[in-house]
């Protein structure tokens, strides 16, 4: 399941960021977007991008391109 497709409120584990660009995927993991990290989708912008994501106590936004590039597994 990719973190593009949960649903508001849901949570899961990042699986695998492999399919994301070098320079993008280190940026996601200076900011904690790393295989085993919990995640919930907080909410979507109107048009469906980007996406407010929740890890620990962090709030980030992703844009869907990118959350179309990460696995995760609903928890």
């Amino acid at each position: 399941m990719k973190l593009s497709t949960l649903g508001r409120g849901q949570s899961a584990r990042i699986t695998s960021v492999h399919h994301v660009p070098a320079s993008i995927r280190h940026r996601l993991a200076v900011m904690g977007v790393i295989p085993g990290t919990g995640v919930e989708l907080v909410r979507r912008a109107p048009l469906g991008d980007p996406l407010q994501i929740r890890l620990d106590s962090e709030q980030l936004i992703v844009r869907r391109d990118v959350a179309k590039l990460i696995d995760v597994e609903v928890i």
